[in-house]
């Protein structure tokens, strides 16, 4: 066990986020860093999963990434660039993202003490589940000499701004390891990537478990002292659709000014004791005056609530967490319209609908929904 140095007690706030997809990822750091900056808050430690993505760093091209954007949209991959260091990686389902966002300038001014603090949390990790990691001289990460050679069991990119710390690191739980494969990951042509599920078969780890042992590492190897949290809220999500004359149409409601002012279709915020399936139904009914179908998109997801954007007061940050839903309406269902919530409404063929839809959960349902009735 490497002695990283960290030994002053420290609070931090760890948030376990589930579900996160990129683009919301990279708005709550950006939040949280200026409030950490400013002394608002502690040292934030996000724990959560990405969707399909390649994240480019600013060392990476396109090139990287050896399949066209029909291929990856085709397979629900997404690309974004960012700021952090390093080439192309690969975040997905079955991986273990962390991302600390803290205080360096405060005693800490040590960018690679910080970085071998990651590390070893990564490589105690793996030891819990009887898998030796290591670093390897040159390479970034933590790595598993196997019998195919050196694999990459964690990646590891850091961004620093005025010593505070943003992304981080991506635990290989049980990822799709063939998606490795569409890429040069961290720009390395010699090395492979390897898994908790590829080493271990039956006797890996859930995520829920890998998760658990790392955040205890981290707390463990940088001393921090947890805060407690605020509860996240829950809304649904209930993407209605009709079957009309050319195809599929999906109901856009244009929200009165006061309520945000973007198009959307249904969605609310769950009340105490429903279920999402009960909230569902009803938010249907209130916004809509309608009935339906309604089907599981089996997917949910947390994001940042921007308090700006809703005229909240600031504060403590709020988290929601969004389960989604479709259903499918009569096509000769008639829309009664709450006016206090909406001002208009449109039926949408599923290009327009994905124009028209602002955040991201939004966008995935209605490429979900084009899935499933394609199929």
């Amino acid at each position: 066990m490497v002695d990283i140095g960290f030994s002053a007690p420290r609070p931090a706030q760890i948030r376990r986020l589930g579900r996160v997809f990129y683009e919301a990822g990279l708005r709550m750091q950006k939040a949280l860093a200026l409030d950490v900056m400013g002394g608002v808050l502690p040292d934030q430690i996000l724990v959560l999963e990405h969707p399909p993505v390649f994240t480019l760093g600013r060392n990476a091209t396109r090139q990287d990434i050896h399949v066209n954007d029909a291929f990856l949209e085709e397979r629900g991959v997404e690309v974004f660039e960012t700021d952090r260091g390093g080439q192309v990686t690969y975040h997905g389902p079955g991986q273990v993202v962390v991302y600390p966002i803290c205080n360096l300038g405060d005693g800490r001014k040590d960018l690679g003490r910080f970085v071998r603090g990651l590390e070893e949390a990564m490589i105690r990790t793996a030891a819990d589940f009887q898998v030796m990691a290591e670093r390897l001289e040159g390479f970034p990460g933590v790595w598993v000499n196997t019998e195919r050679g050196w694999e990459k069991l964690g990646a590891l990119g850091i961004h620093l701004k005025r010593w505070i710390s943003t992304h981080g690191i991506a635990f290989n739980v049980a990822p799709e390891l063939h998606h490795f494969r569409w890429i040069t990951p961290c720009g390395i042509t010699d090395k492979g990537v390897c898994s908790l599920a590829a080493l271990l078969g039956d006797a890996a780890p859930t995520w829920e478990q890998a998760a658990e042992r790392l955040v205890h590492h981290i707390t463990e190897v940088f001393a921090y002292e947890p805060l407690p949290v605020q509860p996240h809220s829950h809304t649904v999500s209930a993407l209605t659709w009709r079957r009309g004359p050319t195809g599929p149409e999906v109901l856009m409601m244009l929200r009165q000014p006061d309520q945000g002012l973007w198009w959307s279709s249904v969605t609310g915020l769950l009340e105490p004791g429903e279920t999402p399936e009960i909230a569902a139904h009803r938010e249907l009914r209130e916004e809509a005056g309608l009935s339906g179908t309604l089907s599981t998109l089996d997917f949910s997801h947390t994001f940042w609530v921007d308090p700006v954007l809703l005229g909240l007061p600031p504060g403590e940050p709020r988290f929601n967490t969004e389960t989604c839903f479709h259903v499918e309406v009569a096509p000769d269902a008639t829309v009664q319209l709450a006016l206090e919530e909406h001002s208009e409404y449109r039926w949408c063929g599923l290009d327009e609908a994905l124009l028209l839809m602002r955040w991201d959960g939004s966008k995935h349902a209605v490429k979900l929904l084009r899935r499933i009735l394609s199929a």
